[in-house]
């Protein structure tokens, strides 16, 4: 897809957020599957960068309550910024854990140039992007983090983020526990 495409989408979805007009398309989800097909579609950005893409969500892990294609769209922003930020040699995951309420996380961590708190204030206005110093810094609409905590909280959760400068990123996609799916007891 252009970035020309890709921006026009980009605004529109941002704008059907804040206008209270994109609805869910849900089901139960394999969070296994979805982190696979999404590390497919990054694994070439990842290949040019050398940067290793590793998929940690365990097979077992239990199914979400989400829809599909933008939970895909929440994972690939969150891997797409990871990759981009990653230097050559560095290591991008992601992985699942539940939290201590019983919420799911979709965690997406990189060995990047992580960011300040400034940086981070920033990456998640309209159009800002952080200025990470690395060739790929151009690339991007600067839509993707606050496209993505939108797609979060329409789902009833939030983002959160853990980073060092120098070290590294963690972004956590973090679901309400009514949407972990528990086959053992039969929910949605």
């Amino acid at each position: 897809m252009s970035l020309r495409l890709s921006l026009i989408n980009d605004i529109l979805d941002v704008s059907a957020i804040e206008a209270g007009q994109l609805k869910l398309d849900e089901g139960a989800l394999d969070l296994h599957a979805i982190a696979d097909s999404c590390l497919q579609l990054v694994s070439g950005r990842a290949q040019k960068g050398h940067v290793r893409v590793v998929n940690a969500v365990d097979i077992s892990t239990p199914q979400l309550w989400a829809d599909e294609r933008r939970l895909k769209q929440i994972a690939l922003n969150l891997l797409s910024n990871a990759v981009k930020f990653t230097p050559d040699g560095g290591v991008v995951q992601i992985a699942v854990h539940t939290t201590s309420e019983g919420e799911m996380a979709l965690a997406v961590s990189d060995t990047g140039i992580g960011m300040t708190e400034e940086d981070l204030m920033k990456a998640m206005t309209p159009f800002g992007q952080v200025d990470g110093g690395l060739d790929r810094k151009n690339e991007g609409t600067g839509l993707g983090l606050p496209l993505t905590q939108g797609l979060v909280e329409l789902h009833g959760g939030r983002l959160t983020f853990d980073s060092t400068p120098g070290k590294g990123t963690t972004i956590s996609a973090v679901f309400p526990k009514k949407r972990v799916i528990d086959l053992s007891v039969n929910s949605p």
